[in-house]
């Protein structure tokens, strides 16, 4: 029996789905879609990369065409301002824009999404993915949605009963899937009462209702449509075009409208997200026509188990993963069971980085290793073992604690000789300098201090060849005993109590570093 590979039932999915439409030949498309209000994290990635692993087992299956496309939500509205962005007042007052109206916070690109897009593009493209990015606002603007946002215009209400059963009764008073983008204010009018529409001239005719409380994110109490909406007419007809990006989609509706446009047959999203894809395939029926296969993946969260999210900026950051983790670890963390959660945080590294080592093991078995090859060719990886495991690496490093780089490559050779991989080594660094303890300031007792001084002096005035020799000597014959003189000197060296052998970790930091650093310990 073969090994499972969800990436080929999935694809199997794509087949029946294409054969359902009567597509039989021509470009098949997948999806993914993300807001750019935050800083790009696990799940945006997660979805153009599985995603990917489905795409390519498809063409393997069927040697189709096929194009992924990207999609970012930048019509969306600034509804809060993330945490931990800069320039959090300047934000405050772009509340309701578009994203792509929205300046940088970071002051590197001309709107909040643009950056944000950018930072996104920098990390898909280090991992060589194929995608094409779109621009939720130049779609509404060239007129792509334009028909279906007609086919929705022509049964609104029964749209806005649909989606709106999914809210709750507070907000329904004022839903519309439909919402303006205002002429004069820019904002994205999210509380409206529908009052005509027009399906064939397009046109939608409106009122902000004066009676509404809008409950703003972050805060526990309602705001008045006359505050929320200042310099927008409240209670008065306001007619305008729904097409050409003169009004946005709730999200939910606008994940259905991006879907049926562009013809996608295939798009993946959170489990957390299970509901609102319900309300997009009943969107698509009530337009008679076939949804795309949904997959629904298992949540990201961090250590604490709290679910990662771009708004708050918890957990392994896109930054960090780049920085620790080899790629073949982050995609084979990505296939393997995909429906489940799971926990993603820096902690886990060197776990996470040695699972293609087991895997590479595994492969290597004749008989039991094709669950492990089918893994180790879905993540684009190679069956070898090189060098010595990234924990153990690390291990190595705690226990040397070597000063920088350069005396971390020093240490790593004299335990594992010339076969280590440099970026291999790099992440280790990386996430050895990132975990380390603060060394807590220590004030030295007579004695000890006595100890230290003559140690600097050993430092400065022994010859190379018998630095190891006397350090040894003034060790043993030291009053507080050899012991307690050991854990004097590691203290004042490296913040701890223990350590490689003192002459070994001096004559790779260097003498006079070595004799700096223990000169600024007797100056505290």
């Amino acid at each position: 029996m073969p090994p499972r590979d969800w990436c080929v039932a999935e694809s199997a999915k794509v087949s029946a789905l294409l054969d359902k439409r009567g597509e039989t030949a021509g470009e098949v498309l997948f999806g993914a879609g993300f807001g750019p209000s935050g800083l790009p994290h696990i799940g945006t990635l997660c979805e153009v990369m599985r995603t990917g692993f489905v795409r390519t087992a498809f063409a393997e299956t069927t040697g189709r065409p096929t194009r992924l496309v990207l999609v970012s939500d930048d019509m969306d509205a600034l509804r809060k301002v993330p945490d931990g962005f800069p320039n959090r007042e300047l934000l405050e007052q772009h509340l309701g824009l578009p994203l792509h109206r929205v300046p940088d916070p970071f002051e590197q690109h001309e709107s909040l999404s643009t950056g944000i897009n950018a930072r996104l593009r920098r990390v898909l493209d280090a991992f060589e993915l194929d995608y094409e990015l779109v621009c939720s606002s130049a779609a509404y603007a060239s007129g792509k949605y334009d028909d279906t946002i007609r086919s929705l215009l022509a049964d609104l209400a029964g749209f806005n009963e649909l989606v709106g059963a999914s809210v709750g009764p507070v907000r329904r008073g004022s839903y519309s899937i439909l919402m303006p983008v205002s002429a004069s204010t820019g904002r994205v009018i999210e509380h409206t009462r529908v009052l005509e529409v027009d399906p064939v001239a397009g046109t939608l005719t409106y009122e902000i209702p004066a009676d509404v409380i809008i409950q703003r994110p972050g805060l526990d109490y309602g705001i008045e449509p006359q505050e929320y909406y200042a310099g927008e007419p409240i209670g008065e007809p306001v007619t305008v075009s729904a097409l050409g990006g003169a009004c946005k989609l709730q999200w939910k509706a606008d994940w259905a409208m991006r879907l049926l446009a562009g013809g996608v047959a295939y798009e993946m999203h959170g489990e957390d997200l299970a509901a609102s894809a319900q309300v997009v395939r009943r969107i698509c029926h009530r337009l008679r026509r076939e949804p795309p296969v949904l997959f629904g993946y298992g949540l990201f969260t961090d250590e604490r188990g709290h679910k990662i999210s771009k708004s708050r900026g918890n957990g392994f950051s896109l930054t960090e993963a780049q920085d620790y983790l080899s790629q073949e670890a982050l995609r084979l963390l990505l296939y393997r069971k995909p429906r489940r959660p799971k926990r993603f945080g820096p902690a886990l590294t060197p776990r996470l980085n040695d699972a293609v080592r087991q895997e590479a093991r595994r492969a290597a078995d004749p008989e039991r290793g094709a669950g492990a090859r089918v893994r180790l060719h879905r993540i684009g990886a190679t069956a070898r073992i090189t060098g010595p495991g990234f924990g153990k690496l690390c291990r190595v490093l705690d226990a040397c604690a070597p000063v920088d780089f350069a005396a971390a490559v020093e240490f790593a050779r004299r335990y594992f000789g010339d076969g280590i991989e440099h970026e291999t080594l790099v992440r280790a660094w990386n996430f050895h300098e990132a975990r380390k303890p603060v060394a807590e300031p220590r004030v030295f007792a007579p004695a000890e201090a006595a100890l230290l001084e003559r140690a600097a002096e050993v430092i400065e005035l022994a010859p190379p060849a018998e630095l190891a020799v006397r350090l040894h000597l003034l060790l043993t014959v030291s009053p507080l005993g050899r012991p307690a003189a050991c854990r004097v000197l590691y203290l004042a060296l490296l913040g701890r109590p223990h350590g490689p052998r003192l002459a070994t970790w001096i004559r790779i930091t260097g003498p006079k570093r070595s004799l700096r650093l223990l000169r600024e310990t007797l100056a505290r």
